[in-house]
C-alpha cells in the first residue's frame, strides 16, 4: 500500500505532466512538509519554481540542496547546483565565490581558478582592489605553480602602494623562475624591478642568496658567477659564491674562491680568514703558517686577534709540538688579551722550546712563502709550486691582473662533475610546462650592462594582463605527471555527468571536453557530448557529430552506444526510417542491449533476417 508521501509525489508528478506548474509545486511543498530530508523532491520543487518565475524562493530551496551536497562532501553534486543558482543570478559574486571554493575542494584546479577570475574581475571593476587581492592570493594557493599569477599578484600589490609585499612577491617569482633555470626571465624580472624599485639594485643578489639559503645552491652557482662576470668589485657577490660553495660541500672551490676574493679585495679580513680556515682543514700546517706570518699583523691591527686564535689552535691540534704555532698563538692570545690562554700556553711552550728550536731548523717548510698566497686556477685542483706568480699585496698589481684572475674563476666549469652539480637535471618537458611568454635571447650577462627601461617596453605588461586573462580558458600552466592528469579526468567525468543530469549541458560538454583527455574514456565522453547537444535543442550538430564518431574499428558496446544515441536523435529530427534501420542493426549485432528490442516491437518493426526469393536464388534451395 502506497504512503500518503508517495500518493502526494505521484500527484505532484502527473500536474506537472499536465503543466499544472502551481498546483504542483503546491504538492511537493506538502511532500516536503511530511518529510523536509527528501533532497530530490526538494530539487524538483526548485525546478518547478524556476519554471514559474519565482526565483527568489527557488534560490532558497538550491542553497538548502547545495549546503547538503557540501556538508556531506559530495562536492560534485553540490557544484551542478549552485552551477544552477550562477545561471540564475549571474551577477551574485558570493554564487561564484562559493563554487570556486567547491572546485577547489574537489581538486578541480581549472575550474577554480577560472570561478576565482569571475570574482576577481568583479572586483577589479568596481575598484575594490584589497577584495581582488585576496582572491588572488587564493588563486595563488589553488595553483603555486601558476606564473601568470605570481605576477600579477606581485604587479597588483605594487599598484594598491603595498611595496613591501610587491617586491616580496617578485622576489618569490624570481627565485622560482631561477630554480626552473630561466634566467632570461629573471633577467626580464629584474629591468622590471629596476623601474618600480629603482632603489633596489641588487635584486638578483637578493634572489640568489635566498636560493643560496633555501638549500638551492646548486642552481644558484651559475646566476652568481654571471654576476662575478658583470661587477667582480661587490663583495656581496664573493661572500655569496663562497657561501654557495659551501653549501655544496666544494671545499676546494671554497679555497679557490677566496684566493681570487683576496686578488679584487687585498685587505679583507673575511676573506683572509676564511682562506686560512681552509688551509687549516686541510691540514697544512705550513701553508697556513706562511698565510698568517702575511695576515697576522694586519688583524692584530684591525683589532681582530681573536679570529685568529681559533686558527693557530686547530693548527695546534694537528701538529701539538709546533713551536711557530704555539708562539703564534701566544701572540693572538695576548693581542686579544685572553691571560688564562697565555697561562695554559706557557708550560707547554718551556717544556718544548730547545726541543723544538732544534728540530724547527731542521725540518723547516721548505716551501716558499710566495707559493701559497698566489690563486689556483680552477682547472687544477693542486698546482706545482714553481708556476705559482707572487701576489704582491700593492692595489695596483691587482687591478692589473684582475680579469686574468676572474677568467681563472670561472675555468672551472669547463669540467664535467662541475657541469653537473650546477647544472641540475630539470623534469621533462612532458612533466613540467611552463607557459610564459618571456624572450629566450636575455640572459644573467646582461644584468648590470643593459638596465635601461627602455628594453622591456610597455608591451610586456600588456601581455602580462592578457596571458592573465586566460585563466578561465587555457590548459594549466604546470602538468605533474599522468596520475593527476587522469584522477583530473575522473573529476570532470563525473561533473559532466552532473550537469547533464541538471540539464546544464553547456557545462556538461565542457566537462566531458576535459575528461576526454583520458583516452581510456574519450570515445564515451565524445558521445555524451553529443548527447548534450541532441539534449540542449541542437539535434541537427547532434547527428552531424555522432556520425562522426562511428568507425568500423570500434567495439561491438562502443559501436551499439553510438548507433542507439544516434537513432533517439534521428527520432528528434523526425527520420524515423534512419532510426528503425539503426535500432534493427543494433539488435542483430548485439541483442538486449539496452531497450532496443522493446523499441522496435513498440513501432512494430521486425529485426530478424527476412530473405526475399530474389535473394534467394543461387543458393540451390529445396
Amino acid at each position: 500500500m502506497s504512503t500518503k508521501k508517495e500518493k502526494l509525489i505521484e500527484e505532484a508528478q502527473r500536474l506537472t505532466l499536465k503543466g499544472q506548474l502551481d498546483k504542483a509545486i503546491k504538492v511537493y511543498e506538502q511532500v516536503l512538509s511530511f518529510d523536509s530530508s527528501a533532497i530530490n523532491q526538494r530539487q524538483k520543487l526548485a525546478e518547478l519554481l524556476v519554471k514559474v518565475g519565482r526565483n527568489d524562493e527557488a534560490r532558497a530551496a538550491f542553497e538548502l540542496i547545495g549546503k547538503y551536497y557540501s556538508s556531506n562532501g559530495f562536492y560534485l553534486k553540490a557544484i551542478a547546483v549552485y552551477k544552477q543558482l550562477q545561471k540564475l543570478f549571474s551577477n551574485d559574486v558570493s554564487i561564484t565565490l562559493i563554487l570556486a571554493g567547491l572546485n577547489e575542494k574537489h581538486g578541480l584546479v581549472g575550474n577554480a581558478l577560472a570561478e576565482y577570475k569571475q570574482v576577481y574581475d568583479y572586483y577589479e571593476k568596481n575598484s575594490s582592489m584589497e577584495d581582488a587581492l585576496k582572491i588572488l592570493e587564493k588563486m595563488q594557493n589553488v595553483d603555486p605553480q601558476n606564473i601568470n599569477i605570481k605576477l600579477k599578484l606581485a604587479e597588483s600589490y605594487f599598484h594598491v602602494g603595498k611595496k613591501d609585499e610587491s617586491y616580496a612577491a617578485f622576489g618569490r617569482l624570481a627565485v622560482f623562475l631561477q630554480e626552473r633555470g630561466d634566467s632570461a626571465a629573471v633577467s626580464k624580472l629584474n629591468t622590471r624591478i629596476q623601474q618600480l624599485f629603482p632603489e633596489k639594485t641588487e635584486f638578483v643578489l637578493e634572489v640568489l642568496s635566498e636560493q643560496v639559503e633555501s638549500g638551492n645552491a646548486a642552481s644558484a652557482v651559475p646566476g652568481i658567477q654571471a654576476l662575478l662576470r658583470s661587477n667582480p668589485h661587490n663583495k656581496r657577490i664573493w661572500d655569496l659564491i663562497v657561501a654557495a660553495y659551501k653549501k655544496l660541500g666544494e671545499q676546494q672551490r671554497v679555497k679557490v674562491a677566496f684566493q681570487h676574493y683576496l686578488k679584487f679585495f687585498p685587505d679583507e679580513l673575511i676573506a683572509k680568514k676564511g682562506l686560512l680556515e681552509c688551509l687549516a682543514a686541510e691540514k697544512d700546517v705550513a701553508g697556513a703558517l706562511a698565510l698568517l706570518d702575511d695576515f697576522e699583523q694586519d688583524f692584530i691591527q684591525s683589532g681582530a686577534a681573536s679570529d685568529l686564535i681559533e686558527i693557530y689552535q686547530e693548527l695546534s691540534v694537528i701538529d701539538p709540538i709546533n713551536v711557530i704555532v704555539l708562539e703564534g698563538l701566544k701572540r693572538v692570545y695576548e693581542a686579544a688579551g685572553d691571560k688564562e690562554g697565555i697561562e695554559a700556553l706557557e708550560p707547554k711552550l718551556l717544556s718544548l722550546g730547545v726541543f723544538s728550536v732544534n728540530k724547527s731548523m731542521e725540518e723547516s717548510p721548505e716551501t716558499p712563502p710566495e707559493q701559497l698566497r698566489q690563486p689556483e686556477s680552477f682547472n687544477d685542483r693542486t698546482v706545482p709550486p714553481d708556476s705559482q706568480e707572487v701576489v704582491e699585496p700593492a692595489a695596483t698589481k691587482l687591478a692589473e691582473e684582475s680579469l686574468h684572475a676572474l677568467d681563472e674563476v670561472f675555468s672551472l666549469e669547463e669540467s664535467d662533475a662541475f657541469t653537473d652539480v650546477i647544472n641540475p637535471v630539470l623534469p621533462a618537458d612532458d612533466d613540467i610546462e611552463i607557459e610564459i611568454d618571456y624572450d629566450d635571447d636575455i640572459g644573467f650577462d646582461d644584468i648590470g650592462t643593459s638596465g635601461s627601461s627602455d628594453n622591456l617596453g610597455d608591451n610586456w605588461l600588456d601581455s602580462v594582463g592578457e596571458m592573465f586573462d586566460t585563466i578561465a580558458t587555457s590548459p594549466r600552466g604546470v602538468k605533474f605527471g599522468i596520475d593527476l592528469d587522469l584522477s583530473d579526468a575522473q573529476s570532470h567525468y563525473d561533473l559532466g555527468v552532473a550537469f547533464k543530469e541538471m540539464g546544464l549541458y553547456d557545462d556538461a560538454i565542457n566537462e566531458f571536453s576535459q575528461a576526454a583527455s583520458d583516452p581510456a574514456r574519450s570515445f564515451e565522453c565524445r558521445v555524451l557530448q553529443g548527447v548534450c547537444l541532441r539534449e540542449k535543442g541542437d539535434p541537427a550538430k547532434a547527428e552531424v557529430f555522432l556520425h562522426t564518431l562511428i568507425n568500423p574499428g570500434l567495439s561491438l558496446d562502443d559501436s551499439s552506444s553510438i548507433k542507439y544515441e544516434l537513432a533517439l536523435t534521428c527520432q528528434v529530427l523526425g527520420k524515423n526510417d534512419e532510426a528503425a534501420t539503426l535500432f534493427a542493426e543494433i539488435n542483430i549485432a548485439n541483442p538486449g542491449f539496452r531497450d532496443v528490442s522493446s523499441r522496435l516491437d513498440a513501432a512494430g518493426i521486425d529485426s530478424s533476417l527476412d530473405f526475399s526469393d530474389e535473394d534467394l536464388q543461387g543458393f540451390d534451395l529445396k
